[in-house]
């Protein structure tokens, strides 16, 4: 019975159609095709629904009966379409997000926020974590990560460049200071980031890039960590600047070389390539560029 659906609807096409050139047109399909499909519905059900002549047809008895219950197929197929393509409040369903850690504090958590009361059917697990994720095996259907997009299998979309500040405690930067450019912090005591180069690039106010070495034995995998270190002398560090703004207005750590810039992350959202796009899965990104 599957096997013929499509040739239930096209039967019905041809009634409404009131002919089959009518009917084609209207699908897209050739007149032979069209007939084709009609053939192989009466051999299906093993009587004709149609008695044709050159230029017209006529409904069989049968073929009067079996349009009943093709017209409810359909109609039923449509309401189903209708309810899947629903209203934002109806978008139901699972989505896996993961996301870099350095993500958390910023504006994304609003935008999920907004997504999540805009769409309170749709189960939302987020999985913050800084490796690399195999969305194929651990069944991901965003992320959002720092650097360019490695699997061509997979679809990126710039979301943002995420900026840095080079901050430090009072007191630390008053004893290994002055710090006023990048050549300054020769020797000094970084906390790094673990994965990341320990190198970093300052744009000069003319445009000139300088690169410098981290110095310093302490490395992290946390930007919490690293901010928490920094606050308590261990070294300098260069979170990304929604984590420390305030702590930079009270006076709790201090901006160094504020002339000049720390070359920003970039960050993607990636999805999986598919045929058919996930309603679900657009509507995250859609509030993900969102800035409303």
């Amino acid at each position: 019975m599957i096997d013929h659906l499509k040739s239930t609807a096209v039967f019905v096409e041809v009634v409404r159609a009131g002919q089959f050139r009518a009917a084609a047109d209207r699908l897209q399909m050739t007149p032979s095709a069209v007939s084709y499909h009609v053939r192989a519905l009466e051999d299906a059900v093993g009587t004709p629904l149609l008695y044709r002549s050159t230029r017209r047809f006529a409904l069989t008895d049968s073929g009067a009966k079996f349009l009943v219950h093709a017209e409810t197929m359909l109609d039923a197929a449509k309401a189903g379409f209708s309810e899947a393509r629903a209203s934002d409040s109806a978008l139901s369903g699972r989505l896996t997000v993961s996301l870099t850690t350095a993500l958390s504090h910023s504006f994304v958590s609003q935008r999920i926020t907004r997504f999540s009361t805009t769409y309170p059917n749709v189960e939302l697990h987020l999985h913050y974590d800084n490796r690399p994720s195999d969305m194929v095996s651990e069944r991901v259907d965003v992320a959002l990560r720092i650097g360019q997009l490695r699997d061509s299998s997979l679809l990126c979309r710039h979301l943002w460049d995420m900026p840095r500040n080079l901050v430090g405690h009072p007191d630390f930067v008053a004893k290994h200071g002055p710090m006023n450019v990048p050549g300054d912090l020769r020797g000094i005591p970084w906390i790094k980031f673990t994965g990341l180069e320990e190198r970093r690039t300052f744009i000069a106010p003319d445009g000139t890039r300088i690169e410098t070495s981290q110095a310093g034995n302490i490395s992290v995998n946390s930007i919490e960590a690293m901010v928490d270190l920094t606050l308590t002398g261990a070294g300098i560090s260069s979170p990304p600047s929604h984590f420390v703004e305030g702590m930079i207005s009270s006076g709790s750590l201090v901006e160094c070389l504020a002339d000049y810039k720390l070359t920003s992350l970039p960050v993607y959202t990636i999805r999986h390539r598919t045929a058919v796009p996930d309603p679900v899965v657009q509507a995250f990104l859609d509030k993900m560029f969102d800035p409303a």
